[in-house]
């Protein structure tokens, strides 16, 4: 037994290293090898789930977050993940049905919170979803993914400035050079919404001189500039044009 607990562990450290890699397919592999050797292990059949999740493989997800749940008797964290799954899969009801059922257990689940407003936004009920975080940010005040929604929330509910004023404190937490790619986005797009074209692309600019930026980075600075450029063509008189 000690064996096969040994080379569970060896198997595991192997695919955690394959994740942070970015070699999916590797990390699965070895979280299956790890899965042979512990098969009742719940943490390395959800990190097989994990897996065929973050490749959109999302009825392989489930399948394995249902079995790691089955061992895990009902474990609260994995069935919010599992509610992730079927949200990301389409499967709102599913997933609805899932959370009101983590939240009638323990009311106090800030990831419960979170995906419930996921599932109010999916829906298009913005105002709904932003009372939902804001319920998930008074539990955990740290969740940069609840700051986050809560930016995208006032956006989607016509509300730049508080959008801006939300992602701006999240940004506030972070020292420059280290502030999270999304959150620097969100804020170039609050920006943008309020007529501010060169601040946000600003903003954009000198995230990608500070690590040359991802493609979201970039595809969001190349907009910004379309925008500003589109605002500059309309405020030019038709005489002058």
């Amino acid at each position: 037994m000690r064996t096969r607990v040994a080379a569970a562990r060896q198997w595991t450290g192997n695919g955690l290293e394959a994740v942070r890699r970015g070699a999916v397919c590797e990390a699965r592999a070895c979280f299956a090898k790890a899965s042979s050797q512990l098969p009742t292990d719940h943490q390395i059949i959800a990190n097989v789930a994990r897996t065929h999740y973050q490749e959109g493989q999302f009825d392989q997800a489930i399948e394995q977050m249902n079995r790691a749940i089955r061992i895990k008797n009902d474990e609260p964290e994995l069935l919010v993940e599992l509610g992730e799954y079927h949200l990301a899969a389409g499967n709102l009801a599913a997933s609805t049905e899932l959370v009101e059922k983590i939240l009638d257990r323990n009311h106090r689940l800030a990831s419960a919170w979170l995906l419930k407003g996921k599932i109010h936004a999916a829906r298009g009920e913005h105002q709904t979803a932003l009372g939902d975080f804001q319920k998930a940010i008074g539990i955990d005040a740290s969740n940069d993914e609840v700051q986050l929604q809560i930016v995208q929330a006032y956006r989607k509910l016509g509300n730049p400035l508080r959008a801006l004023s939300a992602v701006e404190k999240l940004l506030d937490k972070y020292p420059r050079g280290q502030q999270p790619e999304l959150a620097l986005i969100e804020k170039s797009m609050s920006l943008v919404e309020l007529d501010q074209h060169d601040t946000a692309i600003e903003t954009l600019k000198s995230a990608l001189a500070r690590n040359n930026g991802s493609g979201e980075l970039r595809t969001a600075l190349a907009r910004a500039q379309e925008l500003s450029r589109a605002q500059s063509d309309t405020a030019i008189p038709s005489f002058i044009r």
